[in-house]
């Protein structure tokens, strides 16, 4: 019997081997709007509407594509560097040196001089439906909504579903249904400018994406992919469901001739060395809270947004000791956060910066006994039962402190463990799967596509904002369409008959 390929309902069939055109691993924002552009949804460059982008040289590269669908601009990283090359003499536009080109050129085309006009910037794009190009595809995530990280319980890290996220809500915004419809579908009324929503109301809105721009039918949530190997007709994807209440276990396999990976750089929390174990036993944790009669100080590790997050999140009078990197030639990233749009983050960098000041002692900017920051300092030595640290501070001293729980937040990394061997070392990764902002950076600046037929999206290109998402996903978008195309003439006589290969989407007889 074929392999099944999907149907438009979120239940996957219960045959052991489906295929389908395309497999998206990951349901994080880039993975859903990649699933927004295979589902037919074209970009064309739009100078009528609002105007010549404000770039006039990049208006002019544009407007010789006319009509035609943005990818066919993009179709290659030389032709997208024929775009983009003038981007650094441009500085009256601000376009970030950082990220990749091709993402800032999508970034610059949604929302044209974003970062000085928010909520007023006008998008140069726009959008129609063309059922010819479109793509089966399923998107496969492991994160129980979609959104990927940001469905995640912040609770697992210490923090809290009401700490704001670091990017205004527009920057958080994919196109089809914006984050400021969602606002006004769920509050009645227009979204303020220069709104920074809390994580909850960034998990909602990407949980509502997927239905609202109709695209529930091939995003599944809760399912892991794993085993992907190369066949000779592209790829075999082992797929795992775990069983709830509602629905039982289920493992299937998927066979598809483009993969797309978009599981991101973040998505597993670097562990505390094992020097930290007797402060992660549970049975020390139990026994402690039944003879605990005052609060104690709360261990933070770490110095970026996560331990500030932390901070931020415990309660008014919680006693803070603070362990911290402090390298002024890669200063922590909260130094970047200016003091009227990111107060929380501030006070907290300057709470660092008085302690690393002081070079005998910890130092307090609120309360000598409410905040104890200890920067370059390590810790030497765990008791037993996990209540008392030995701290070797950066001077030499060695200080003893008595604590209550510890919170280490060094950072998160990806993992690309879910792919073969082989296809790892193909794609670029040689020890056990481990990524980083770094790991396939070279590689994408030179292409997207990795290796044949398998590209990488999101932060796994380096860029970890959702708004520099976009390049990377219709570049994409366009060269897996490129791999579909038909003759006009063919699609013509197809259409009349029976559904094309590309709605099918199966790959393997």
């Amino acid at each position: 019997m074929a392999p099944r390929r999907f149907t438009s309902s979120n239940h996957i069939p219960p045959e052991d081997v489906k295929c389908t055109d395309t497999v998206i691993i990951g349901n994080g924002p880039s993975a859903l709007f990649l699933s927004y552009l295979l589902h037919g949804n074209i970009p064309t460059y739009d100078s009528v509407t609002h105007g010549p982008h404000p770039d006039p040289a990049l208006h002019t590269k544009l407007s010789r594509y006319g009509n035609r669908p943005l990818f066919d601009a993009i179709e290659s990283m030389r032709a997208s560097e024929a775009l983009t090359e003038h981007f650094h003499a441009a500085t009256y536009m601000g376009y970030s040196n950082q990220a990749l080109p091709l993402n800032v050129l999508l970034d610059t085309l949604v929302q044209p001089g974003a970062d000085t006009e928010i909520g007023g910037a006008k998008s140069r794009l726009k959008w129609s439906s063309d059922e010819r190009r479109r793509i089966g595809h399923v998107v496969l995530g492991s994160a129980k909504e979609a959104g990927g990280q940001w469905s995640e319980d912040p609770a697992s890290t210490g923090t809290s579903w009401d700490i704001e996220a670091l990017s205004y809500a527009e920057m958080l915004s994919l196109p089809g249904y914006s984050f400021r419809e969602h606002y006004r579908r769920k509050h009645g009324k227009a979204m303020p400018h220069l709104n920074r929503p809390t994580r909850r109301e960034v998990a909602d809105y990407y949980g509502a994406y997927p239905r609202a721009a109709g695209i529930s039918s091939e995003v599944f949530s809760s399912v892991y992919a794993h085993r992907v190997n190369r066949t000779q007709s592209g790829f075999s994807v082992k797929v795992y469901r775990k069983p709830t209440s509602s629905r039982p276990q289920c493992e299937y396999t998927i066979h598809c001739k483009h993969l797309v990976l978009a599981t991101g750089i973040l998505t597993n929390v670097i562990p505390p060395p094992p020097i930290f174990l007797p402060l992660l036993n549970p049975a020390n944790n139990t026994l402690y809270q039944q003879q605990r009669v005052k609060t104690l100080p709360l261990l933070v590790v770490g110095s970026g947004f996560t331990a500030a997050d932390v901070i931020i999140n415990a309660p008014p009078n919680q006693k803070i000791i603070h362990i911290f990197k402090w390298n002024t030639t890669r200063p922590s990233p909260l130094k970047g956060c200016h003091s009227q749009a990111y107060p929380e983050y501030a006070s907290i960098y300057r709470r660092m910066k008085q302690s690393a000041a002081d070079s005998t002692s910890p130092a307090s900017l609120t309360t000598p006994s409410n905040y104890e920051g200890f920067p370059n300092a390590q810790v030497i030595a765990v008791s037993g039962d996990g209540r008392v640290i030995r701290i070797l501070t950066a001077d030499g001293d060695i200080l003893e402190r008595t604590i209550d729980t510890l919170n280490y937040c060094v950072g998160r990394r990806g993992s690309l463990e879910y792919l073969s061997a082989e296809l790892r070392k193909a794609v670029g990764v040689l020890d056990a799967g481990w990524v980083s902002a770094d790991t396939l950076r070279r590689r994408a600046e030179a292409d997207l596509e990795v290796t044949k037929n398998v590209w990488v999206v999101g932060s796994l290109t380096g860029d970890s904002l959702v708004r520099y998402a976009f390049g990377g996903c219709a570049y994409a978008a366009g060269r897996i369409m490129a791999d579909q195309e038909i003759p006009e003439d063919e699609l013509t006589m197809q259409e009349a008959t029976t559904t094309s290969r590309r709605g099918s989407g199966c790959v393997v007889s």
